[in-house]
């Protein structure tokens, strides 16, 4: 070869590789930009000029690459970049087409650990890949770095190999840790929804330690934060409406849904308060309408009745009111009525007969059969409805209150004549009740000692072991309370032979 040919012979050395360490001795971590998506996206540019000029530019300046023969003299391209000396094998030149395939492959190794550096910076500064994955990752840097040496051997095909498993194991390692992060969620918003505050927090912080920064996940987080003051609410809520206390139930449970409005059952439980207050509302209306007609004011209950018709157009209530209210109009049926109600009388349907009297008098409130009657049957009809009421309702006898009542009402209606055989029927079997009722039964009571125990309208008992006593039978309301613990609450029928009743407060607040 001449010596111009000599001069213009061009020896390719190769790049060092853009994540080889310094220290061959030690395993280093993938170096990472720190100065943020700026500085990031600045390197990768850079990484990829490099790559295009080896490909499409650095060709076009390889004029020569000679073969040499076994001439100690001339130099040529070798693997290492460095020129041929006289020991140099002439199998070690690189010919044109393989220096081609090189920079291909440089330039392809270059590409692959840019997405290596962006998955690297992904996992550990958006995702803390160290909290859950740290083993994963240690292996995904291994690859890389594995890569690197082939990288600073010239060696890039096997350097494209390794970042392409570094790249496969990040990428896999990005896919488990969304998929931990959406079960995470999955599971809080389940626990939130089961009103299980505390595994609802423990799964939003596990969310959080893979994507810190989520929307969805911080407001769970929230959520979960909260629930126990909400659920608060929500059980003062129920405890207004078993007091009969329903604007007060209302109130609290829209207090519980302004904290948070996704609570499960608080729309629910707004909405049954919402009914409850309508349907008290339409009692109320229904009963002042009737009140009305009862007291003769038949233009009242006739708007009373209507009122009720217009927000329950088929309201039976309300429609029988009103077609009561016309009969009592008409003049034409005192005659109807006088016999209906000679009828109802001598058949003991008292309610009916009442009724028949009422209409007459709304016709004609001078009328002295219906003056009579009505007093009579309502007298009567007042004191089956009284007896029958205790009679359906015998433990109610334990209060002194109706006990005394009670008999005061059997007083009375022994004193009644011609009331007919249903009426005597019923005196007799209250009479019968009377009795029983007052001879006293025992009711033991155990308890742990350590509860206050009331018997309500009884007497406050307090703390002990056993307690035992004699009482009317009947319904009894006992209370147990005890610092710290929830209280109990029972209602008991107590009868001859009932065996003994446990009052314990155990669950703690």
């Amino acid at each position: 070869m001449t010596e111009s040919g000599n001069r213009d012979r061009v020896v390719i050395t190769p790049a060092s590789a853009p994540l080889s360490t310094q220290d061959a001795t030690r395993r280093a971590r993938i170096a990472i930009p720190k100065r943020g998506t700026i500085v990031l996206a600045s390197v990768i540019v850079a990484l990829l000029a490099v790559a295009t000029w080896t490909v499409f530019v650095l060709p076009d300046h390889v004029d020569e690459v000679e073969t040499v023969a076994g001439d100690a003299s001339s130099t040529g391209d070798l693997p290492s970049g460095q020129p041929l000396d006289a020991d140099t094998s002439p199998a070690a030149v690189i010919p044109p087409f393989r220096q081609g395939e090189l920079a291909r492959a440089e330039a392809a190794a270059r590409a692959t650990i840019a997405r290596v550096v962006e998955l690297q910076r992904l996992l550990e500064q958006e995702m803390n890949v160290e909290t859950w994955g740290s083993n994963a990752y240690s292996v995904a840097l291994d690859q890389a770095i594995e890569g690197d040496r082939l990288f600073e051997e010239a060696r890039y095909e096997g350097a494209q190999a390794g970042y392409e498993a570094a790249a496969e194991s990040l990428l896999a390692l990005r896919d488990e840790g969304l998929a931990r992060f959406e079960d995470a969620v999955a599971r809080g918003t389940a626990a939130l929804d089961a009103l299980a505050s505390e595994e609802a927090a423990a799964a939003f912080a596990e969310a959080l330690t893979i994507q810190p920064n989520d929307a969805g996940a911080l407001a769970g987080a929230d959520r979960a934060a909260l629930q126990p003051q909400v659920l608060d609410l929500v059980r003062a809520g129920e405890r207004a409406r078993l007091r009969g206390d329903l604007v007060r139930a209302g109130e609290l449970f829209r207090q519980a849904r302004a904290q948070d409005p996704l609570t499960a059952g608080v729309d629910a439980k707004i909405a049954e308060v919402r009914a409850a207050l309508a349907d008290n509302a339409y009692r109320e209306a229904l009963s002042a309408a009737f009140a009305e007609l009862e007291r003769g004011e038949f233009d009242n209950a006739e708007a009373a009745f209507n009122r009720v018709l217009a927000s329950r157009p088929d309201d039976a209530g309300a429609l029988a009111g009103l077609q009561q209210t016309a009969q009592q109009r008409t003049l034409a049926r005192i005659d109807t009525l006088r016999a209906q109600a000679v009828a109802e009388e001598a058949a003991e349907d008292w309610q009916a007969a009442l009724a028949t009297f009422d209409a007459a008098l709304e016709i004609d409130g001078s009328l002295q059969f219906a003056r009579d009657g009505r007093a009579r049957v309502r007298e009567r009809a007042a004191m089956i409805r009284e007896m029958d009421a205790i009679l359906d309702d015998p433990a109610a006898l334990s209060e002194d209150a109706a006990f005394d009542a009670a008999n005061a009402l059997l007083a009375g209606a022994r004193g009644r004549t011609g009331t007919g055989a249903v009426f005597e029927a019923r005196v007799d079997a209250l009479a019968e009740l009377l009795s029983r009722a007052a001879r006293p039964v025992e009711l033991v009571l155990l308890s742990d000692n350590a509860t206050d125990v009331v018997i309500q309208k009884v007497a406050a008992l307090g703390s002990f072991k056993r307690h035992a006593l004699h009482l009317r039978p009947g319904r009894y309301v006992i209370v147990g309370s005890r610092d710290g613990c929830r209280d109990v609450r029972m209602e008991i029928l107590l009868e001859s032979g009932s065996p003994p009743v446990t009052v314990r407060c155990e669950e703690r607040i």
